[in-house]
């Protein structure tokens, strides 16, 4: 899962900004280690480098970032010391960008999904364009929207981070204003202009201006009542049956994802989401930790990136292949502490809001003005 850092991550100081675009354009910049410990290391360096005001993160091509490098998880089978560093290293970087002391902006144009959204929505300053498609599709491949997903799901109004988390649905840009995973919305064309005046700037005007800029209708918004409906459940069960009931084009697509969805997944993701509301970001990447690095033994995670990666073949053949089958003795298990070392974060950095104590971000606007 490791590269040449110095071709797949470049940084930049220009003018007041510190710059990072992810490149690996021909994999829509799917986060290998390398980009992780590079990416940390080098909002480290910028934290107390007096010439960066703020730190600006974008993607190369018609991406932002489309996830985690799957393809090498999947080929690290078995290899538990490569498990834990892997998720230890991902979730330290999207803690350590939660509470970052300078104005982080994250430029979420194009895909953005995944582990892509870990180095994102927990930004303090989270762009997006008419050409933003935001979606945590994990449970697709028999994970759970990790990376505190559960966290900034949870936060979201109505049923809607449910819907979202148990069905993978692609999100535009319009609808993750809506739903609080993104500030500001400007055009596509604008971004380079956006970053120059960014980096010029010696306040923070240029993000104020474009925040005046209403997006486009959120589709989302419009349906909220109707997932609300039917995502506002006690149970997995009884959220797939509601959707069963519904002759809307969005229920039979959301019926559809979660039928063909690994059962285990949904449960845990169900479970996480719920629970997740008031705990903060550190609570939510423990628990992420715990679950994946038990998933990381199992079958679900390996069958279903198999079926939708690797052999494409989308006839994952899940264990329990039901949710009537799955054991909620079982998933109590996968939520329990482990017997060895458990995720740890350090202290904040002086000045920075500390993560363990803040359920959720400030806001961009409060967080550029300190």
């Amino acid at each position: 899962m490791s590269g040449n850092v110095a071709d797949e991550l470049l940084c930049e100081i220009r003018g007041k900004a510190g710059i990072v675009t992810l490149n690996r354009p021909e994999v829509l910049n799917s986060l290998n280690i390398s980009m992780l410990e590079g990416l940390h290391r080098q909002l480290r360096q910028w934290s107390s480098d007096d010439r960066v005001r703020l730190v600006v993160v974008r993607g190369a091509g018609k991406a932002f970032c489309a996830g985690g490098d799957v393809r090498a998880v999947y080929n690290a089978r078995g290899d538990d010391a490569f498990m834990d560093r892997v998720y230890r290293v991902e979730y330290e970087l999207d803690e350590y960008i939660s509470r970052y002391p300078k104005p982080y902006v994250a430029l979420m144009s194009g895909y953005t999904m995944g582990g892509g959204c870990g180095i994102s929505v927990h930004a303090s300053c989270r762009v997006v364009t008419e050409t933003t498609v935001l979606a945590m599709p994990e449970v697709a491949i028999g994970l759970f929207p990790d990376v505190a997903g559960s966290c900034f799901l949870s936060r979201c109004p109505g049923a809607l981070g449910l819907y979202a988390g148990l069905t993978g649905a692609r999100m535009t840009g319009a609808d993750a204003v809506y739903l609080g995973l993104a500030d500001f919305f400007v055009d596509s064309e604008g971004l380079d202009a956006l970053v120059e005046k960014l980096a010029r700037s010696t306040d923070p005007a240029p993000l104020r201006a474009a925040a005046r800029t209403p997006p486009p209708p959120s589709r989302l918004q419009s349906l909220r009542s109707e997932i609300d409906h039917c995502f506002a459940r006690s149970s997995v069960a009884e959220i797939v049956a509601a959707l069963a009931s519904s002759s809307a084009d969005w229920a039979r697509e959301a019926h559809a994802a979660m039928l063909a969805a690994s059962p285990t997944s949904l449960e845990i993701t169900f479970r996480a989401i719920r629970e997740a509301r008031g705990k903060s970001i550190r609570d939510c990447l423990i628990t992420d930790f715990r679950l994946a690095q038990r998933l990381m033994k199992g079958h679900d995670y390996f069958e279903g990136t198999r079926a939708l990666i690797i052999d494409k073949d989308r006839q994952p053949r899940w264990r329990p292949a039901s949710l009537a089958e799955v054991d909620p003795n079982a998933i109590d298990a996968l939520f329990a502490p482990l017997d060895r070392d458990e995720l740890s974060f350090e202290p904040a950095l002086p000045g920075s809001p500390d993560a363990a104590d803040e359920p959720w971000q400030a806001g961009c606007t409060q967080r550029l003005e300190q």
